[in-house]
């Protein structure tokens, strides 16, 4: 949405600035129907050049090329929207787990979520997480509300909404790991920069302490 909303002003720019050279041109022409055709065509140029260059500077920056990016946003528009129904669900639903679990839950999703938003291409480490289990865990929740909000229940409904539960709560550490699995680049990157770090330390230590020594001899 966000997206088309910027094309939508870079486009009325492009037509205010071509205007503001319409006005000149026809200033000197003196001629309106020239002046509107050379306003239209100057605009739609302007503008296919403009966004030329927006989705090249894009392309630099998340190393994505349109149409991916375009997917991607998609993915991530839909990831909010559940995740969103998610808390929703939650918020009305306060026996679904304890208050810590809950938010724990959410948290996650969300974070998940974030991560992605702020560095598109990483959608591509977590597909798991915004095709299966996001769904997953929505879907059970709401069905696992719906049971829980009938009037009448039996041993089988209980049951089920026992074992509903226990599947949350297995979702719920899938999840964490979906998490884990998106952090390990980075934890992985920290780690070479410790020891890219350390190694610098070591060698600085070192010079110091030949020049010490050769300073005391």
């Amino acid at each position: 949405m966000m997206t088309y909303f910027k094309k939508i002003l870079a486009f009325l720019g492009s037509i205010i600035i071509v205007s503001i050279i319409g006005a000149i041109i026809d200033t000197i022409f003196s001629n309106g129907l020239l002046t509107g055709i050379i306003v239209i065509v100057a605009a739609v140029v302007l503008f296919f050049f403009s966004s030329r260059a927006g989705d090249k500077a894009r392309e630099i920056t998340t190393g994505l090329k349109k149409k991916e990016y375009k997917y991607i946003r998609t993915n991530l528009e839909e990831g909010r929207t559940k995740i969103l129904r998610l808390q929703k669900i939650m918020n009305q639903n306060k026996n679904l787990y304890s208050f810590q679990e809950r938010n724990k839950t959410l948290q996650l999703t969300k974070r998940i979520y974030g991560i992605v938003k702020e560095n598109p291409k990483r959608f591509y480490e977590t597909e798991d997480f915004f095709f299966s289990h996001l769904d997953s865990l929505v879907e059970l929740t709401e069905k696992y509300a719906f049971l829980e909000r009938q009037p009448v229940k039996d041993k089988k409904i209980y049951q089920t909404l026992s074992d509903t539960r226990t599947l949350l709560n297995d979702l719920s550490r899938v999840i964490e790991k979906d998490l884990f699995q998106l952090l390990k680049r980075d934890v992985n990157s920290l780690d070479f920069e410790l020891e890219v770090a350390k190694n610098s330390i070591s060698r600085q230590k070192q010079k110091m302490e030949g020049e010490t020594r050769h300073d005391s001899n």
